[in-house]
């Protein structure tokens, strides 16, 4: 191609012709962006075509501000319960992706206190409390029968009040219930749904925290306990100065729930949701790869050191799930983006907090697993950045698809970052490929 005719030539490419051409020549341009508006990530205009709108990128300063309210509150529950650190932060991971948390420790260790300390965060907020026992019957969670339905041999729940229709639940002493009681409640936990029969209705319940002081295992109970997706022991401490310390924070509310002064909406923690729950945080390829190599890790070592655990394992679904845990850390640490600091809250999910042997061996197996691929992460990133360009492509069910500036944002993103590192062995094949690229013409070279 000659200098000379290369603007009008340019003139007439699609932003996606002319990134490969820039990364061929050696000069990555970023796209040309509409003026950032009221803090928003900026994000590529439009072109006339009949792809999705693209999803609405949140603005950062709201990113932070939701972020450092979700922290001062953290830091006022671990003032007014202490020696629960941990614990407390496990809870607003459960909160900000929906989950739900079992807290398990012997009697009077304040797990109802922690439980209604950390639900008095929210302004607005329906609570539902209720402490279970072998009698407990479906209608003391989801509502009374209703009596005219029973006439007409129907079993319809009046959810009005009930667990179905609150925004948190507090289920204290869960293990006492029965296992019809345990079964009918896991569509509520898992599916956000009373399946009773016909009568089925859509359940507000975002979030709820079981307390227990043992765990007893049946068929069912596995079932439920896999729905608490956090969990947590707590162990006695009888330290002198830590009970001198509980003594003081009692004299103050003599164990009455503290409200903070600054409360967060139901709105703002559905707002966290959404980030947690899109594709808005990106999760690195690499780091995908170091969380499934440190949950296969963290698996055969507890079959190999762990006598009554050989048959151990960590479903697909909590596998895929500890995704939204890491964003949920990185929102928590006001970051837009995950990485590998990430990876420690890996923790909360896999571990029962307050288990030592369990935060021993995970810390051995995350620290050793950093370690060992720290020399090759820029092969493996450069691998997963050519892997997620080639999905892209795969995924299209058009080739018009591809000419979106959607589509266009995402390749040149994963392109610039290949091409801007040196000494890559993917490098090679990339050369081949822009040389490719320049060969080809508008019409032909997706085709191709």
């Amino acid at each position: 191609m000659e200098q000379g005719n290369s603007g009008s030539f340019k003139k007439y490419m699609h932003p996606l012709e002319e990134s490969v051409l820039s990364l061929a020549t050696g000069r990555i341009e970023k796209p040309v962006l509409e003026p950032p508006k009221d803090n928003v990530i900026p994000m590529t205009p439009r072109t006339e075509s009949s792809a999705p709108e693209p999803e609405q990128i949140a603005p950062v300063d709201k990113l932070q501000s939701v972020s450092g309210l979700i922290n001062d509150c953290m830091i006022f529950i671990n003032k007014q319960v202490l020696g629960r650190r941990d614990i407390v932060r496990q809870s607003f991971l459960a909160l900000i992706t929906g989950e739900h948390q079992l807290i398990i420790s012997r009697t009077g260790m304040a797990k109802s206190l922690l439980a209604r300390q950390i639900f008095a965060c929210f302004d607005g907020a329906t609570v539902f409390e209720k402490q279970l026992t072998k009698d407990t019957m479906p209608e003391n969670l989801f509502g009374a029968y209703d009596i005219e339905a029973m006439k007409k041999g129907k079993m319809i729940h009046n959810v009005e009040g009930s667990l179905v229709l609150s925004h948190f639940a507090f289920l204290d002493e869960i293990f006492d219930a029965n296992d019809m009681l345990l079964r009918a409640l896991l569509s509520v936990l898992n599916e956000k749904q009373l399946v009773n029969g016909e009568q089925m209705v859509s359940s507000t319940l975002h979030s709820a925290i079981g307390a227990a002081n043992y765990i007893r295992i049946t068929e069912v109970l596995e079932a439920v306990l896999d729905r608490f997706l956090y969990k947590s022991f707590i162990p006695e401490n009888k330290d002198l100065y830590f009970q001198y310390s509980i003594d003081q924070i009692y004299q103050e509310h003599f164990g009455k729930v503290a409200t903070p002064e600054r409360r967060l909406t139901l709105g703002e923690l559905a707002f966290v949701k959404k980030l947690v729950q899109s594709k808005q945080l990106e999760i690195p390829g690499y780091v995908l790869f170091l969380k499934n190599y440190i949950l296969k890790k963290y698996i055969e070592e507890t079959r190999a050191v762990v006598s009554d655990r050989k048959d151990y394992t960590i479903s697909d679904r909590k596998s895929a799930k500890t995704q939204d845990t890491m964003r949920a850390s990185a929102i928590l640490d006001g970051r837009n983006e995950v990485d590998e600091r990430d990876l420690d809250s890996l923790y909360y999910v896999i571990c029962t907090l307050g288990r030592e042997e369990e935060k021993i061996r995970f810390d051995k197996i995350l620290n050793a697993t950093k370690n060992y691929f720290r020399q090759d992460k820029t092969i493996l990133e450069n691998l997963f950045n050519a892997i997620s360009i080639f999905n892209i492509i795969k995924k299209s069910k058009s080739t018009d698809s591809l000419k979106t500036d959607q589509a266009f944002k995402e390749v040149h993103q994963k392109l610039e970052r290949v091409a801007k590192s040196e000494g890559s062995v993917l490098m090679e094949y990339f050369t081949r490929l822009r040389q490719k690229f320049m060969s080809l013409t508008r019409d032909n070279f997706l085709p191709e």
